[in-house]
């Protein structure tokens, strides 16, 4: 199995590089891990994943599953509170559309695009299960959450509760929904894993707690390494 592992900021990555070094030893399968870091934002996740998607096809070792992963806010504290983890289940772009008097439409509810037109599923990017049952086990503990991607993240109560009104979210990144859409268009396996160090809305980082968001990750990425 070939795996692309992929986050934004070289923190998360280094997350995932620590609980690669500690659980390889324990792997049973004839394992590939490739580390990839996209950089900020959805133009910097697709190009990224897509570019090591096709290159990949085109040498000849192509990638069986690609994981996003990072840290990321929380719209709901109560389900998904700071340090929690979250596999997203359904990934939307939150701010591609028109801004009209009666506020934000995305392109679906514009009328531009159907919802059903690939790779949407009703106007989402859905995780498919994966192929690989040791894995799915390994993220089953973990709750199934819609993700939002936006390109600025939110810092006003206006934006908040549209984005909730519109898309009912658990997890807001920045590349989620580039990851999957790239992922879907190249039908690559894939998942994408985030660990809560903010509320959504929240101006005050020091109300963040980025370490422990990034303690989870790496906690979770060890247990999920661990099953390979």
């Amino acid at each position: 199995m070939r795996i692309l592992a992929t986050a934004a900021e070289q923190q998360e990555i280094d997350c995932a590089l620590r609980a690669y070094e500690a659980t390889r030893h324990l792997w049973k399968n004839d394992v590939e891990m490739v580390f990839r870091l996209t950089g900020i934002g959805a133009t910097n996740a697709c190009y990224c994943v897509t570019k090591e998607i096709v290159g990949a096809n085109a040498a000849g070792n192509p990638y069986d599953l690609v994981i996003n992963m990072g840290i990321a806010g929380s719209y709901d504290l109560n389900k998904y509170p700071i340090g929690s983890a979250a596999v997203i289940s359904r990934e939307i772009f939150g701010d591609l559309g028109f801004e009209g008097k009666d506020g934000f439409e995305d392109l679906f509810r514009y009328g531009i695009l159907n919802k059903d037109t690939f790779p949407y599923t009703n106007g989402a990017l859905a995780r498919q299960l994966l192929p690989y049952r040791n894995i799915e086990e390994a993220l089953g503990k973990y709750g199934a959450a819609t993700g939002v991607t936006v390109q600025r993240i939110t810092g006003s109560a206006s934006t908040t509760e549209e984005l909730v009104r519109l898309y009912s979210p658990h997890i807001e990144s920045m590349e989620g929904a580039a990851v999957y859409y790239a992922c879907l268009m190249e039908k690559v396996p894939f998942f994408g894993l985030r660990t809560v160090s903010n509320a959504v809305g929240e101006r005050d980082t020091r109300k963040w707690d980025t370490p422990a968001a990034l303690d989870a990750l790496q906690e979770c990425c060890h247990e999920i390494f661990s099953v390979l």
